[in-house]
């Protein structure tokens, strides 16, 4: 009698884990779109394992995480090429957009964009382009505190001579 029973139980084991191991392989089927571009896929966890040019983008709920394929990494992230496996990366705190951990193309709310980095100001000798969010180098003419856009000869032969150019509409 117990041979019989121990016999059906492991057939019973083996049906379920032929089950398991299909549902945890099934390579780009798309089921319920939650393995396109999978080689290897479970239900609890989405993919583990990506097709050869697709990156691996980690979704973290909580405790929980979750696995696509993506061509392309989502705004925030960006793509890391690896003999194993390509993956997404969060980019850094201040980066909205990122070309990879060290240089931001887009940045957050509050911080303006020079040179790759997202700074809360932007430094000496540039001026912060409202509509961009980007630190913009001076040109000569925008010189801090200089109205006077002649060139500097004829400023300085002014001063010499003591005459100051006069506004339109203004009597001496």
């Amino acid at each position: 009698m117990r041979a019989p029973l121990c016999l059906l139980l492991l057939v019973a084991h083996a049906v379920d884990m032929l089950a398991l191991n299909r549902r945890k392989k099934q390579v780009g089927t798309g089921l319920g779109g939650n393995c396109t571009g999978c080689i290897i896929c479970s239900e609890e966890n989405g993919c583990s394992t990506c097709q050869q040019r697709l990156f691996l983008f980690i979704r973290r709920e909580g405790i929980r995480q979750y696995g696509k394929c993506l061509h392309d990494c989502p705004p925030g992230y960006f793509g890391i090429r690896g003999q194993e496996v390509n993956r997404c990366k969060k980019c850094g705190a201040t980066c909205e957009s990122c070309f990879s951990q060290d240089f931001c193309i887009r940045c957050k709310r509050r911080f303006y964009l020079y040179k790759g980095k997202c700074l809360p100001t932007c430094p000496p000798g540039t001026l912060a382009h409202q509509n961009t969010r980007e630190c913009q180098e001076r040109t000569s003419g925008q010189k801090k505190g200089r109205k006077d856009r002649r060139p500097r000869k004829d400023r300085k032969l002014d001063r010499r001579l003591d005459v100051r150019p006069r506004q339109p509409g203004l009597q001496p």
